[in-house]
């Protein structure tokens, strides 16, 4: 039988995909064979395996960084979220209807056999299975009969790795707090602790994790850096549907609507890879611009979709786009919101419809949703198309269908009955079928068209139609080429490139995780003593210790210039700073300057300012030394008794008491009132609220406010009040990034500069 390790987390988004994809990769290099196993997963983008059945795509892509056939057996639960409160039910690949969150509360039990009998399955064919849970073992309204975190690592008897993440802060509470929630049994299986996602000088964690082992009795397994590596997330906390498509520099414009129900968002995976190409997921009209092509992905709920399209007055916009012939492309229920009309008369994805419900005419054809899911693989190749995506005609397609619904050409007409009279050209658009395809469904087969083809509007059903060879560089030249742009040579081999994004997680995680006490807590031994070809050594630059910074900063500094991003010379280092202590470029465009803050801040610096952080990293970030010398200090008070006693009178938060006690000593009528007093938060972003009213209610009024809280609830909010300040000079990362690092970067580039 297989040999077992369990990634959880301390909560959803902590990293545990992507640790036990690393993993994966890491055992099969080592020479095992290795496979993946969730037994229940929760998300939108699935996979459909070469039998026709359906699981999560986050075990699918697990299974191919661990070099094996994705298989049901490795999650043989799979929920699709219907609605807040429900999901469809999908056993070993087949959906058994939709169920609110407490009818399958109470019939998940029953599933115990099943999950055993794959588990046991998968283990009798390999070597190491990588086990992930879901969500938090603490959740302690949930335990009962739990079948995912601790109850299945119970059944696969594995030691378990709990994974926090730091990058949304508090990692000592995350990680402390769900191992004391824990029974003492569940205690017992966590064998390693690992702090994920962190930015910066892991040296400055070195007294956190040594309390944190104290305190729980548990070691750390690992400080695992924040890495740049392109591979799938989980759907529903995937920072690719955030922002507007990263810093790289772009020559073509994609535009992918963001349905409230997206789902296989993971169809334009290989075209956010390519250079040159930027990908934006827009949920509002006024964000959807000029683009160079408007993708419509898929859905779990296309007609509710549609009419949230239609409300929000995004179909109107992409409408006049495609009147001015932007090329417009759909698939799965994108491709169903096309056609022009939409039928649902049994209730497939709600109420039963006594009329069909109009959509966007853009295609014309018809869809009536249907109970049987369709499950496919299918492989072929693109038809002769029209429109200015015609060079795409005959290269490989392959890829799956998942979906419930037919659509045809609406009103019984053929194909030649579709043509369509337009004044920019002479000859009338007909309907084309977009692919040949042969279709495997089970044991069946089939060949036939698939998806349809008019003038610059494309739509089909098929998933992953653009990761065949070529496909993508070649959709993204001849949308340049319409432009009249032209992007240097784009990566052509998708696998390619996908291979090589799990060796670099693979390298990542054998730099950062303590691999011989993983496999000693799985009772198996490094076997990884294959010789290294001269030509795959690694070259390491010889740079003395004293050299390294100023190195660093050189290589910053270059490849800012290659993306074209010039900084002004007081702004510069700051900027350069932050990013050195995050690898992280976004910083170069995300902070925020008032009018001469580092003028103001670098003044009060040399009257011997005193600094004040909301948590202990970023105190302990600080050059003490530096400011020393020029007559300052540094302070925190979050823990400080009285700052706890009076957040627990007023039912508020240690940052914001502590805001309040700084308050009182630097603002009006204090003690050190003379002094001026920088603030710099980079954890809460009570604290910040809380500044920011004091300094509008005339007590405080701060030499520089350094706002890096990180996070997502109240973040964002926090940092804009900052940014309204007209009087009170800021250094803001807006948007949801910073931390205690950032902070403390900040505030030493300008302790340098002094």
């Amino acid at each position: 039988m297989a040999k077992a390790i369990m990634i959880q987390g301390t909560m959803s988004g902590a990293g545990k995909s992507l640790l036990a994809a690393g993993l994966c990769r890491i055992f099969a290099q080592d020479g095992y064979r290795t496979a993946p196993f969730k037994s229940q997963n929760m998300a939108l983008n699935s996979y459909i395996t070469r039998d026709g059945l359906e699981m999560g795509r986050a075990q699918a892509v697990q299974a191919e960084a661990a070099g094996t056939v994705p298989d049901v057996d490795m999650n043989p639960i799979l929920l699709k979220p219907t609605t807040d409160v429900g999901s469809q039910v999908i056993l070993r690949g087949r959906a058994v209807g939709n169920m609110s969150a407490r009818e399958y509360f109470a019939y998940k039990r029953q599933l115990i056999p099943m999950i055993r009998e794959c588990y046991e399955r998968l283990a009798s064919r390999y070597d190491v299975i990588v086990i992930e849970g879901a969500g938090s073992p603490a959740e302690i309204n949930l335990n009962q009969e739990d079948i995912v975190n601790m109850g299945m690592a119970a059944m696969a008897d594995a030691p378990v790795l709990l994974a926090g993440d730091i990058d949304r802060g508090g990692v000592f509470a995350q990680l402390y707090g769900t191992v004391s929630l824990l029974k003492p049994d569940e205690r017992e299986r966590i064998k390693g602790l690992v702090v994920n996602k962190f930015r910066g000088d892991a040296a400055i964690l070195e007294p956190g994790i040594a309390m944190l082992e104290k305190l729980c009795g548990i070691p750390v397994a690992g400080v695992v850096p924040y890495m740049q590596v392109d591979i799938e997330e989980e759907d529903s906390l995937s920072s690719r549907l955030e922002g507007e498509g990263g810093t790289k520099p772009w020559t073509v414009d994609l535009a992918v609507i963001r349905f409230p129900r997206i789902s296989n968002y993971t169809d334009l995976a290989a075209l956010e890879a390519l250079d040159g190409v930027r990908v934006r997921y827009v949920s509002a009209p006024e964000k959807l611009g000029e683009p160079d092509l408007v993708l419509l992905p898929g859905t779990k709920n296309t007609i509710s979709d549609l009419l949230w399209m239609r409300s929000r007055g995004l179909e109107g916009k992409i409408l006049k786009l495609a009147a001015r012939q932007v090329p417009i492309w759909g698939i799965c229920g994108g491709y169903q919101m096309l056609g022009e009309e939409l039928w649902d008369p049994e209730g497939v994805e709600g109420e039963p419809m006594e009329r069909p419900v109009a959509g966007m005419g853009l295609l014309p054809l018809s869809t009536v949703f249907e109970k049987e899911k369709v499950l496919a693989r299918v492989e072929g190749a693109f038809g002769e198309l029209d429109g200015c995506l015609e060079g795409l005609s005959g290269l490989s397609v392959s890829g799956y269908e998942i979906h419930m619904g037919r659509t045809i050409i609406s009103g019984g007409r053929s194909p030649a009955d579709t043509a369509k009279l337009v004044h920019y050209r002479l000859e009338p658009e007909i309907c084309r079928p977009l692919a040949y395809l042969m279709e495997t469904q089970s044991s069946s087969k089939r060949a036939g068209a698939q998806g349809w083809n008019r003038g610059n509007v494309y739509g089909c059903y098929v998933h992953g139609i653009f990761d065949g060879p070529g496909v993508a560089a070649r959709l993204a030249k001849l949308l340049a080429e319409k432009k009249g742009a032209v992007l240097k040579p784009l990566k052509e081999d998708y696998e390619a490139y996908r291979q090589a994004q799990y060796d670099r997680l693979a390298e990542g995680l054998r730099k950062s995780l303590d691999l011989e006490r993983i496999y000693a807590m799985m009772g198996l031994r490094v076997r990884r003593e294959i010789p290294m070809k001269e030509e795959e050594r690694i070259r390491l630059e010889q740079v003395l210790p004293g050299e390294i910074e100023a190195k660093s900063f050189e290589i910053i500094g270059k490849e800012l210039e290659e993306m074209g991003i010039f900084l002004n010379q007081e702004e510069r280092p700051v900027v350069m700073r932050a990013i050195h202590a995050t690898a992280d470029f976004d910083y170069a465009r995300n902070l925020v300057f008032s009018p001469d803050a580092v003028k103001a801040a670098l003044a009060a610096l040399k009257k011997g300012c005193h600094i004040v952080t909301d948590t202990r990293m970023a105190w302990s970030g600080i050059n003490k030394g530096k400011l020393a010398q020029l007559g300052g200090e540094a302070f925190t008070f979050m823990s400080d008794e009285d700052v706890a006693q009076e957040a627990r009178r007023r039912g508020s938060t240690r940052a914001a008491a502590s805001m309040e006690k700084a308050a009182a000593l630097y603002g009006a009528g204090g003690e050190r009132e003379q002094i001026p007093c920088i603030f710099a938060v980079g954890n809460a972003p009570t604290a910040l609220i809380r500044l920011y009213e004091l300094a509008q209610e005339g007590i405080l009024r701060p030499a520089l406010v350094v706002g890096m809280p990180v996070g997502f609830v109240n973040v964002v909010q926090s940092k804009e009040l900052i940014l309204g300040l007209e009087e009170i000079p800021f250094i803001v990362a807006r948007g949801r990034k910073g931390g205690s690092n950032v902070a403390a970067a900040v505030c030493n580039a300008l302790l340098y500069q002094a």
